[in-house]
């Protein structure tokens, strides 16, 4: 797993302070000099964690007056956002049901499935997830890897019905900017048609997401959809 850049970090840090209220809404940040003494980073570093943090939309910065928080919610992963919407995992619209939570290290195959490096450790997070509104079969099964640096993630996870990527930022800061999404039929084992109800041998569309903050992969998830019961729908327009 790649590790995040000095000014992201940085910024992540910002990013926790100003939602618990370190720094409230309409407040000054410190100065760029006064933190690079602070934090004994370079002026350069300061600058480019505070233009991360004008880009979430959670500050602006003015000459002769300094860097002032204007929101205390980062926008760049924002469920209503129709782009990342279109990425997102179904969100609040679908229930989400815990089957159980492990730490691993990934063999060749998994590893290749997940694209990242054999050998890496994350907590899995296996779940269902339904529709809140029909109850009926399932929509998928996802098993979610998250980053073994990250275990404040995993804990009570299962009273938690956001998206982990939100749980993540709240709890870490670290803010999903990116989403690679993958996607490529599948067969599903006898596991899986169990758990999703399905005839044996259901083919299903296989979704592999890679979420990322300032470059850093911090969290994978691998969903199987039972054919009948997913559609994917993209407009390009020129």
């Amino acid at each position: 797993m790649s590790r995040q850049p000095i000014y992201a970090v940085l910024a992540d840090e910002l990013v926790r302070d100003i939602r618990t209220g370190l720094y409230p809404l309409g407040s000054l940040l410190p100065t760029e000099i006064e933190m690079a003494e602070d934090r004994g980073l370079s002026r350069s570093t300061v600058r480019a964690a505070l233009g991360r943090l004008v880009q979430l939309g959670l500050v602006t910065r003015q000459k002769g007056v300094g860097t002032r928080v204007t929101s205390i919610e980062p926008g760049s992963y924002n469920p209503s956002t129709t782009s990342i919407e279109e990425l997102a995992h179904f969100g609040a619209a679908t229930h989400r049901t815990l089957l159980g939570i492990e730490e691993v290290t990934l063999d060749m195959t998994l590893a290749k499935r997940l694209g990242v490096p054999a050998g890496s450790r994350w907590f899995r997070v296996r779940t269902l997830r339904s529709d809140i509104k029909t109850a009926a079969l399932p929509i998928c099964f996802t098993e979610n890897y998250i980053d073994i640096e990250l275990p404040g993630v995993i804990h009570d996870i299962g009273d938690y019905s956001e998206l982990i990527a939100t749980r993540i930022a709240s709890r870490y800061g670290s803010v999903v900017d990116e989403v690679r999404q993958v996607i490529r039929p599948r067969i599903l084992d006898e596991e899986l048609c169990s758990l999703l109800r399905t005839a044996p041998n259901e083919l299903a569309l296989e979704i592999r997401r890679q979420y990322c903050s300032a470059g850093r992969l911090i969290y994978v998830s691998l969903s199987q959809h039972p054919a009948d019961r997913f559609e994917y729908h993209m407009s390009l327009n020129r």
